[in-house]
């Protein structure tokens, strides 16, 4: 066997390895599904920094002055969040999807909605009914400045009859080389104490 050969051999066994085996307990088998009505949304061009825990955590972001978040509420179970995969020859890229659904009674509520429409680089933090905050749009690494959803989908309007619900449905969408995180700042704190450390992001 040649030099090269074995070479080539070796970094193809690292690159293609099992790390890890999962073991569900009750908690992950038995998980509710749903979000809370409420919806944190950054941009990533306007953080300096994220700090990363192990695995697919988040731990803190950094917002430069005057930047934060700002809050999307809508009713409960209506927001959602969808995966789905880009499989390339080298490399395949997870798809990080957020349906916001949007209630809006005023010009400056559909100037909001406009605005989102148009920006780029968007993430997300949600809560869902089974007790975490996930982010979406949050690649690992350094480099998660070049990633984020921007919008892809509207639907809505003032529906046909009274009855009719009267929202826009935006659909965000971006791909990532993760699935979506955790925002745990420290493996003690309670999602209470998460929160509280996003509310206190919000602008």
């Amino acid at each position: 066997m040649s030099a090269f050969f074995h070479t080539l051999k070796k970094k193809d066994m690292a690159c293609n390895e099992l790390t890890r085996s999962i073991t569900p307990d009750c908690a992950a088998t038995r998980k509710a599904g749903g979000l809370n009505k409420r919806i944190y949304m950054g941009l990533l061009s306007d953080l300096t920094a994220i700090t990363f825990g192990i695995g697919n955590v988040a731990t803190a972001f950094t917002f430069a002055a005057t930047k934060g978040f700002i809050k999307v509420i809508g009713k409960r179970e209506k927001h959602s969040t969808t995966a789905s995969l880009e499989v390339g020859d080298n490399f395949t890229l997870r798809n990080h999807g957020v349906n916001l659904v949007i209630y809006y009674n005023t010009a400056l509520e559909l100037a909001a909605v406009e605005a989102f429409i148009d920006i780029e680089g968007a993430f997300l933090v949600v809560e869902t009914n089974s007790g975490e905050l996930e982010c979406w749009g949050v690649n690992l690494g350094a480099n998660f400045a070049n990633f984020g959803v921007k919008a892809s989908a509207l639907d809505g309007g003032s529906g046909t009859a009274i009855v009719d619900s009267n929202i826009y449905t935006l659909t965000m969408n971006g791909n990532h080389e993760n699935l979506q995180l955790y925002f745990q700042s420290t493996a003690e704190a309670t999602l209470a104490e998460n929160i509280a450390i996003i509310e206190a992001l919000v602008i």
